[in-house]
């Protein structure tokens, strides 16, 4: 087979490129030819090459909803060529176990310190999210971290970006026992949470991959947001297999930045922990709800790739 060109257009934050990274290389596992250019990420001396000339019109895979074993069935049938990633395809189904992809980001990149078997790292995502970045972001309820340290038993630690801002002197506040650690850069913030032995994840795609890497023991997730299949369907980022990994309920909430949303962050409210089996239901439903669309885009897929190898 001749070679086949992924060309990754970087989309949003440090996070975000790593998973698109984490797709080309799923579909080279099972189409060795295959040429991955376009990314940059210097943190992680990582860098492609330029795309050849086009040997006809690529085919742009954009959102979420990217089947790259699809896509690899289509170029092993030689209905598709080159093609150009504009999206991130944040779906479990399409990622290799963490395992293939420890040599791309390898550990140990930064010293950091190592938290003990008796602390809860808590990442805390603030910054540009806090305002009306998007709503599916947003930060998490602090009475959700103060549930967690009350029913683990552990000591809290809220760590990662905390500033002078609203909402790092309300998880203050409403947390005055827990120990805060300030950013120590992207690499460093990535190997903390990566060898934490406790975490809790924010609705983050960097503290997604981080926590994921992870030998962590167990992992905490809001199952908010992003990250909720009843508020994002076509995004699925929870590892159901996975037995580290702990999952509450959230209400479906879209996130604006106003002043009523800031209220509601200072409610007092439990999240239950879900069972394996009320996550699977979810993920059915959201698999249900989007499987329209899935083959909608299936078959513009393969009218693309066919289009392309004959215009080439």
């Amino acid at each position: 087979m001749s070679a086949v060109t992924f060309r990754i257009e970087p989309t949003g934050n440090l996070g975000n490129q790593m998973m698109q990274l984490m797709l080309g290389h799923t579909l080279r596992s099972k189409i060795p030819e295959l040429e991955i250019v376009g990314h940059d990420m210097p943190l992680w001396g990582l860098k492609g090459g330029e795309a050849p000339a086009p040997r006809g019109k690529p085919v742009e895979l954009r959102g979420h909803l990217i089947d790259i074993h699809a896509i690899a069935s289509l170029v092993k049938a030689g209905l598709m060529r080159d093609m150009t990633l504009e999206g991130i395809g944040s779906r479990m189904a399409n990622y290799l176990p963490p395992s293939a992809y420890q040599s791309l980001f390898p550990a140990g990149q930064a010293e950091v310190e190592h938290h003990g078997a008796d602390e809860l790292l808590i990442s805390v995502r603030g910054a540009e999210i806090l305002g009306q970045c998007h709503p599916d972001y947003g930060p998490v309820p602090p009475a959700y971290y103060r549930q967690l340290a009350r029913e683990t038993g552990l000591r809290p630690v809220l760590f990662g970006q905390i500033e002078d801002d609203w909402y790092s002197r309300l998880l203050m506040e409403a947390m005055p026992d827990a120990r805060v650690v300030r950013s120590h850069g992207v690499l460093a913030d990535f190997e903390r949470l990566r060898s934490a032995r406790h975490v809790v994840t924010s609705v983050s795609s960097f503290a997604w991959l981080a926590t994921w890497f992870s030998n962590a023991e167990t992992i905490h997730v809001p199952v908010l947001g992003l990250l909720n299949p009843a508020q994002r369907p076509d995004v699925d980022l929870l590892p159901l297999d996975d037995p580290r990994y702990r999952f509450y309920r959230f209400p479906i909430r879209h996130w604006n930045g106003q002043q009523e949303d800031v209220d509601g962050l200072s409610r007092e409210q439990h999240y239950p922990l879900m069972s394996r089996d009320e996550v699977a239901a979810m993920l059915r439903q959201a698999d249900a709800a989007t499987r329209g669309q899935r083959l909608e885009l299936g078959a513009k897929t393969l009218v693309k790739g066919v289009l392309g190898r004959l215009r080439g």
